[in-house]
């Protein structure tokens, strides 16, 4: 275990590529081909309304940036930091369609209305300064600093729709939605295995182990999906 500090990254020779971290291509594989799985269900569900609809395109778009997210760690020899940037900008737009499916259903449609409006601004200025953020700083000596706009973006955005949201439906609405403010208590633990630098393994650092908890909450995500499409279909 090493705390405080990173493991020098794992480099490799491949097809006369020199390339870097297959722990992380291997992690961010997985989760692509988990959310890709939940993709696909929520695809197949019976009922498509905007909640359903934004959920799949989250599952999509958020397996597209990991997939490119593994390959900017496999890379990174050739492709530097500006391999990590199409991952990044996925991150912010995948929460954006998190943030459309949990306000969708909301009972105040004024409230609708008024949010869907927030969280796109939130969309457009999450995007502008995380350009910024590319184009003005050295990110070679510092490439942290590029994840900065999207983590934040990504902790606001799942705290209000998912933490704050999800628990406002689950006492209002129905129990079906625990899965959702629960997933906020899972990745909870990710903050500090980030910012301590708690690596229990070369082979499964602070960011493997920061992509297992993810993939507990992609799972949770796909259960309060699937619950609440049960809900809505027992009422009919």
């Amino acid at each position: 275990m090493l705390i405080g500090s990173d493991y020098p990254k794992i480099d490799f020779s491949c097809f006369g590529l020199e390339l870097l971290e297959p722990n992380a291509m291997l992690g961010d594989l997985v989760i692509c081909i988990v959310s890709l799985f939940f993709a696909f269900k929520v695809g197949k569900m019976p009922l498509q309304n905007t909640f359903f609809v934004a959920w799949r395109w989250f599952f999509i778009l958020f397996a597209i940036g990991f997939l490119l997210g593994g390959l900017g760690h496999l890379m990174y020899n050739y492709w530097e930091v500006s391999g990590k940037y199409a991952s990044w900008y996925l991150g912010i737009i995948s929460v954006f369609f998190i943030e459309r499916a949990m306000i969708s259903i909301h009972p105040n449609k004024t409230f609708v209305r008024v949010f869907n409006f927030v969280v796109f601004g939130k969309l457009i200025a999450a995007v502008s300064v995380a350009s910024a953020v590319f184009v003005l700083f050295d990110l070679k000596e510092n490439p942290s600093l590029g994840l900065r706009v999207p983590s934040f973006n990504s902790t606001v955005g799942l705290l209000f729709s998912l933490g704050f949201l999800g628990f406002f439906y689950y006492k209002k609405l129905s129990s079906v939605f625990k899965p959702f403010w629960i997933s906020v208590l899972v990745l909870f633990p990710a903050v500090f295995f980030q910012s301590l630098k708690i690596n229990l393994h070369q082979w499964f650092d602070k960011n493997d182990a920061s992509h297992f908890l993810l993939a507990i909450s992609l799972t949770l995500y796909f259960y309060g999906v699937s619950a609440y499409q049960k809900h809505l279909s027992s009422d009919y």
